[in-house]
């Protein structure tokens, strides 16, 4: 592995690692949100609005950082079309994998980047705070795609 693959393969484990820290904590903020919206709503028979939004919005970050976990600790979904006992041939295959990631990670990024641009100014319905609050999770997880799968086409590392 060149020192530039080793360098950033060791910054895409603690990225994947951070990023996974920060899921654990929306998941725990997720389920503290929805506990008080059912305890509002079974005890005063009215629960805020807000709470359900704040979830909907950290559900979707949950989802999208916890895709690109996924791509760095290699348990993304995948499909396996043939047996390769060939180490060569499955390290070609899962380069040409992180190569498709990489792309959509770029995809992702740019899309995303562009209808943050487009809905600026805009305001979620129950809190009033910019949209880009909720939209901001594309292109950030785009570019953490990206990021892990430069990570893996550059390392010398196998498949899990």
């Amino acid at each position: 592995m060149t020192s530039i693959g080793a360098a950033l393969s060791k910054a895409s484990e603690f990225v994947s690692k951070l990023t996974a820290a920060v899921c654990v904590m929306i998941i725990y903020l997720m389920l503290g949100l929805l506990s008080a919206q059912v305890f509002l709503r079974y005890f005063f028979g009215s629960p805020p609005s807000w709470t359900e939004e704040v979830a909907i919005i950290l559900f979707a970050w949950l989802v999208l950082l916890y895709a690109t976990v996924g791509v760095r600790e290699r348990f993304h979904v995948a499909v396996d079309m043939m047996i390769v006992e060939t180490t060569w041939l499955r390290v070609l295959l899962d380069k040409i994998v992180a190569l498709a990631i990489l792309g959509f990670g770029v995809v992702l990024f740019w899309a995303g980047l562009s209808y943050v641009e487009r809905t600026a100014g805009q305001k979620s319905a129950a809190l009033q705070i910019p949209i880009e609050v909720l939209h901001g999770a594309a292109p950030v997880c785009g570019a953490l795609l990206a990021f892990h799968a430069m990570a893996i086409l550059l390392s010398a590392e196998k498949a899990h």
